[in-house]
């Protein structure tokens, strides 16, 4: 019971970063943009972002309780590379706060079942978020149209061009390689967290640096200092794991809108 109640805790903090809209450092605040964005933000928290918060904590919370079951009817069965292998399932999920993406070739053959039931289950529900959360989007873009215009007509154009670059971020996704164009805001299983923004032109940014990333077989390519490899959960969150640098730190990313 105490991991599963560990991984209730740790859940509202990894997924809370789906409910982040705050501007750029170096943004100027629009006065006029403030109460429009703070009804988004209360809209889309009410309705889409505390229920998906919700469902996946139930969710995960069973798959603790699955692998704990599991666990338990392998070691009175006997079955000692069995238990064993629920057991660091279950440390390495408190532990990392995530369930890994992808399976080993040696992982367990129940425990494969146990995370594909997983991974179907949190896939449908970023996708019913993801579904959810584009009409209050659209809604929110068009209420910044006169909002531009009129900030333009007043000779604001700074303005303006901060408020056009927020209403962008509002709109459908790009398909294909890249889909991932946008900014996030990433956790890492060491607890580092940063902001990253991936562009059209095949490089990402994160603290003042800049690398190339690259697509292949569903899967991001980040090059850099470290590399990562990443791929897309839904349109709105991806997990990855280092390949250079420090190898095996997972990192979660959460889009900002």
């Amino acid at each position: 019971m105490k991991t599963i109640r560990a991984l209730i805790l740790f859940l509202s903090s990894l997924h809370a970063l789906a409910d982040i809209h705050a501007q750029d450092v170096q943004e100027k605040v629009v006065p006029e943009l403030v109460p429009l964005q703070a009804d988004y933000d209360s809209k889309s928290k009410a309705q889409v972002i505390q229920p998906y918060e919700n469902a996946m904590a139930d969710l995960n919370a069973k798959y603790l309780a699955g692998l704990e079951n599991s666990r338990a009817s392998a070691q009175k069965s006997g079955k000692l590379d069995d238990a064993l292998a629920y057991k660091a399932e279950i440390e390495s999920v408190v532990a990392t706060k995530s369930v890994p993406s992808t399976d080993d070739a040696g992982t367990q053959d129940g425990l494969k079942k146990l995370r594909s039931a997983y991974r179907a289950a949190a896939g449908k529900l970023s996708q019913e978020k993801g579904r959810k959360l584009q009409p209050l989007k659209d809604a929110y873009s068009r209420v910044l149209d006169p909002l531009v215009s009129r900030l333009t007509k007043e000779g604001r154009l700074e303005d303006a061009q901060i408020v056009k670059a927020r209403q962008d971020r509002l709109r459908p996704l790009l398909s294909g390689p890249l889909k991932i164009v946008g900014k996030w805001s990433t956790t890492q299983s060491n607890n580092l967290k940063m902001e990253m923004t991936f562009n059209k032109d095949y490089t990402y940014n994160y603290w003042k640096d800049t690398g190339n990333f690259s697509y292949k077989g569903g899967k991001y390519l980040l090059v850099h200092t470290w590399d990562w490899e990443i791929r897309l959960t839904d349109d709105n969150t991806f997990d990855g794991v280092c390949t250079r640098g420090e190898v095996g730190v997972k990192i979660h990313g959460e889009r900002i809108p």
